[in-house]
């Protein structure tokens, strides 16, 4: 037990506490004590058909890929911050038998519990080449109750018996798309058991994989269990047939659960108007390295320390209950003391909710306007009946006019509101008709006034010729990224080291001593794809670099500095001594620098320089 001790008075002011609580830190930070709060409970359930064991051109097979997978999962989940997630593994098609209630065909491997280096080396173990799974387990390809499956799984969940677990889902791997073409008893008893476990909050999450000789046809039995109600309604069905990178990509996508930041009326006019219910994603957050934690290591056993803080009055030497503690601000040369009752009152400004104002052209939305990253608005059927369907209305007339809603919202209680602007986004989906994005809003915190500086004075670019323009094209179009740049292909380096030496650490291995940096350019690839056009385009430049400084105006000779103002100084000394009749106090060099600047041949002596500058004058 370790504990931190603050001395202080009753010098705690206002600006200690911040006096804007609802910043992208605190969204982040909420959002990690929701991760940490809500725990997850996830059961894979892998077919172990003999199709499922075949293996494709480079050696892989579809089982051996799930397996890998879920020992990735899990090993994810020991070096994070979700290690109190539960995961299970199970079997489905095994000779051997292992499972709660006895049923045929059906082996648990691995009970809903949480995960451990024992549990991801046994599936390594499993994985591995010299592994012997049909004689270990058995295959068979007998039919087999679908619905027993099912009934397992809802077995195994109803042992995970935590409060805090909040999502339980089942990752059923296959490339079975009709398990019973002939008994239709048995499929409408797997339907029922099916629609049981979704009623019992139990999500099924489905990756298809497609056989060598057919694809996965999902009309042919789990379209009936796995149907979306509509646009808004989350895709059940994966299709990860290409490679263990896509079925590993897939699992890792659905993987974490999708848990709102804040969940909030959404008033589409003023008053008693219509007012549908929302809630709040967290797009983008940076991903950093989890918190070091404190170590107790002289007791029987080691413990992890807690940290706790008390307050300390500096006069009294007495602790500080949260009552005792005041806030102030000067005012007059005076401290204006409130409670924290007081300080959250006047941080109360309206109810919480977003609240309609009107819209605008899309046109109006500048990109400098992004003052934090982007919020995603999804309807929430929970507290209004319909709001899905006024949602998806919203949605489609906005696209369909090219408008951006702007909104007043206030996320929670006590915080301060902000003005947002709400931009309609359709569904995207990939050339295999899987989900990238999903509908929604994205919501855009605007700046006040006073966040918008102006930009400092830039100089004016003299645009490249159209030549050097011509020799520039094909580099740039050689050197695009196929899909657009993704950000998810170029892992930040450091972490990826990060959590590579944690897992060789678990696992015991020697750490790997080379480091694969993404981010690094591909050299070798861009000197393939335009390494003439780059030679070609440089001697262009050196040319045009040359031809522009041949070109350049040549300038008269110009007469030294020091002469020149030497002449014009001294002309301006003797024009003024002439003026005023004093030339007899020149010197003679004075006279005959004048007279020399003038063309004139000088004389030897001062008299005759002055009868010759006074010629001159004269002639003027």
């Amino acid at each position: 037990m370790s504990s931190s001790t603050t001395m202080s008075s009753w010098s705690s002011t206002i600006d200690d506490q911040g006096d804007n609580l609802d910043t992208e830190e605190d969204f982040e930070a909420e959002e990690n004590n929701i991760t940490k709060g809500n725990r997850d409970a996830v059961l894979f359930v892998i077919d172990c058909s003999t199709s499922m064991m075949n293996k494709d051109e480079n050696g892989d097979s579809a089982f051996h890929s799930a397996i890998q997978c879920a020992s990735s999962i899990m090993m994810n989940k020991i070096i994070s911050e979700n290690s109190s997630d539960f995961l299970g593994v199970m079997f489905i098609g095994t000779e051997k038998t292992q499972n709660p209630l006895d049923k045929k065909h059906i082996y648990v491997l691995q009970n809903m519990d949480l995960s451990d280096i024992h549990r991801v080396m046994e599936l390594n173990n499993i994985a591995s080449e010299e592994f012997d799974f049909k004689q270990e387990y058995g295959i068979t390809d007998e039919q087999y109750p679908l619905g027993d499956v099912f009934w397992v799984c809802s077995e195994l969940f109803n042992s995970v018996t935590s409060p805090t677990v909040r999502t339980k889902r089942i990752f059923l791997i296959t490339n079975e798309d009709n398990p019973h073409p002939t008994k239709p008893v048995l499929r409408s008893a797997a339907i029922t058991r099916a629609r049981d476990l979704i009623e019992s909050k139990i999500e099924i999450d489905l990756f298809s994989i497609d056989k060598p000789d057919s694809n996965f046809n999902l009309h042919s039995f789990y379209l009936e269990i796995l149907s979306k109600n509509d646009e808004f309604d989350d895709s059940t069905h994966i299709n990860a047939s290409k490679s263990f990178e896509t079925l590993n990509s897939r699992i890792l996508s659905k993987e974490s659960p999708k848990r709102s930041i804040f969940s909030i009326p959404f008033h589409l006019f003023e008053g008693e108007g219509m007012t549908i219910g929302v809630k709040g994603y967290s797009l983008v957050q940076e991903r950093k390295k989890p918190n070091y934690k404190w170590v107790h290591m002289r007791g029987e056993t080691t413990r992890i320390a807690e940290s706790k803080t008390k307050w300390i009055c500096a006069d009294t030497t007495q602790e500080l209950l949260p009552q005792d503690i005041k806030h102030y601000v000067h005012y007059g040369g005076e401290k204006i003391v409130f409670t924290t009752e007081e300080l959250q009152k006047i941080k109360e400004i309206g109810e919480k909710g977003i609240t309609l104002l009107g819209f605008k052209p899309e046109t109006s939305l500048k990109p400098h306007y992004n003052m934090e990253h982007p919020y995603f608005l999804y309807p929430d059927e929970e507290q209004y009946e319909g709001s899905r369907r006024t949602f998806a209305a919203l949605h489609q007339k906005m696209i369909e006019m090219k408008k951006v809603a702007i909104c007043v919202a206030n996320f929670r209680h006590g915080v301060l509101m902000k003005f947002v602007a709400l931009k309609a986004e359709p569904e995207v989906l990939d050339d295999e008709g899987q989900q990238i994005h999903p509908p929604g809003f994205y919501m855009f915190t605007l700046p006040f006034a006073d966040d918008l500086r102006p930009l400092p004075p830039h100089s004016t670019i003299t645009p490249a010729p159209e030549i050097m323009i011509d020799f520039t094209k094909p580099i740039i179009e050689k050197l695009q990224i196929k899909g657009g740049y993704n950000p998810i292909k170029f892992p930040n380096p450091t972490l990826a080291r990060f959590y590579d030496v944690l897992i060789d650490l678990a696992l015991d291995q020697d750490i790997k001593e080379e480091i694969q940096d993404e981010t690094l350019p591909k050299y070798g690839l861009i000197e393939k794809r335009v390494g003439e056009f780059v030679k070609i385009f440089n001697v262009e430049a050196n040319e045009q670099a040359s031809n522009l400084y041949t070109n350049l105006p040549s300038s008269p000779p110009r007469q030294s500095t020091t002469s020149r103002s030497r002449g014009v100084k001294s002309q301006v000394d003797i024009s003024t001594l002439h003026s005023d009749n004093k030339l007899n106090k020149a010197t003679v060099a004075q006279l005959k620098e004048f007279l020399s600047g003038v063309g004139i041949k000088p004389a030897s002596k001062k008299d005759d320089l002055i009868q010759q500058a006074n010629t001159y004058f004269a002639s003027k």
